[in-house]
């Protein structure tokens, strides 16, 4: 009998351990029920997917070794769900590795040829934050950070740009920590300072504990939200219940009715039920899936595996085949040029 084709080994990256971790907990399994989906219908051209998860503690130095790793076991493609990707990033492009997805919106999305976001990217972010909040009557923002991951400060002169070409004041900035015991006196000096927006760029459940604490000072603005730290429990907790606008980097993960969606939600409840029951299930989870539909659109367009092994090669002449895919309505149009980095929809940063 005919031997079966050679797996094909994709190496996942993933801030599961650490200050941000309530966020990118759910990335893992949401990526693997994509995997399961091709693999319950023959694989890639017969060949099996092989994701290979990795924890790099967020550490740059762990995820560096790890990348490392991934590619000396043959991994033909890398998903960035880090904030770390800075540290190895020169290595993957010096290896040919592309980086398809994920759900890190670093800078690096946008300097790297051989990175391919499945959403939005970080120069994106700002403009949705600031424009939701301007389109709910919002006048004086306000901004907390994250202080784990470089990418957070990466976003505050943006933010400013952005919020001066639209009228916007920014008020108040501050970097915030997951560890910190208290978040009353960063939601007292917000109020003294006006703001009526709130922007919260932290993990998942920090977001929803800083939104309590401000609540709990008697200030209660529009908290705006986005990407992987938008979750299930904000309906339920004060603050978020009734003030959150939330804006998306793909099709936002609460979305049922889509063809595309209905798709997603059926592999989360058969490969991945206890995914669905997590506190942390949102964004991430979406984004991740929608990661695993772009390397398939790659594949698929590359032709990878007709006629051997699939190859980072075959991977990379398929995204840069692409021209405006929406991967089924999943994702903003994706256009990647060969040694170009991303080039956002309208062509404009």
């Amino acid at each position: 009998a005919a031997a079966s084709p050679a797996p094909v080994k994709i190496g996942f990256l993933c801030d599961c351990t650490g200050p941000l971790a309530s966020g990118y907990i759910v990335a893992p399994p949401a990526y693997e029920a994509w995997a399961d989906v091709v693999n319950a219908s023959g694989g890639i051209n017969g060949h099996k997917v092989e994701v290979i998860v990795k924890d790099d503690l967020s550490s740059p130095t762990t995820s560096t070794a790890d990348v490392k790793q991934l590619i000396q076991e043959g991994v033909v493609a890398l998903v960035d769900d880090t904030n770390n990707d800075v540290a190895w990033a020169a290595f993957a492009q010096s290896q040919h590795v592309p980086v398809i997805g994920g759900g890190a919106i670093s800078s690096t999305f946008l300097t790297s040829p051989d990175f391919f976001s499945a959403e939005q990217t970080e120069d994106n972010f700002t403009v949705a934050q600031a424009e939701v909040a301007k389109k709910f009557g919002a006048k004086t923002l306000g901004l907390l950070y994250c202080a784990e991951a470089p990418t957070c400060q990466q976003l505050v002169p943006l933010l400013k740009t952005v919020s001066t070409k639209l009228g916007l004041d920014v008020a108040y900035v501050a970097e915030i920590s997951a560890a910190q015991p208290s978040y009353a006196a960063e939601c007292l000096a917000a109020k003294q300072a006006g703001v009526d927006a709130l922007l919260i760029g932290e993990g998942l459940l920090t977001v929803e504990t800083v939104a309590t604490a401000c609540v709990q000072q008697g200030f209660n603005p529009f908290d705006v939200v986005g990407d992987g730290a938008v979750g299930v429990k904000f309906t339920s907790t004060p603050g978020l219940d009734t003030r959150a606008i939330g804006f998306e980097t793909d099709i936002p993960f609460f979305v049922k009715t889509t063809p595309g969606t209905r798709a997603m939600y059926a592999a989360f409840k058969k490969y991945a039920p206890s995914m669905l029951k997590s506190p942390s299930f949102g964004e991430e989870s979406a984004t991740n899936y929608i990661s695993g539909l772009l390397f398939g659109a790659a594949a698929k367009a590359g032709k990878a595996g007709l006629h051997g092994p699939i190859t980072s090669a075959q991977l990379l002449s398929g995204l840069h085949s692409l021209k405006g895919a929406t991967l089924g309505g999943m994702a903003p149009p994706l256009t990647f040029k060969a040694g170009q980095p991303r080039t956002p929809p309208g062509g404009e940063r």
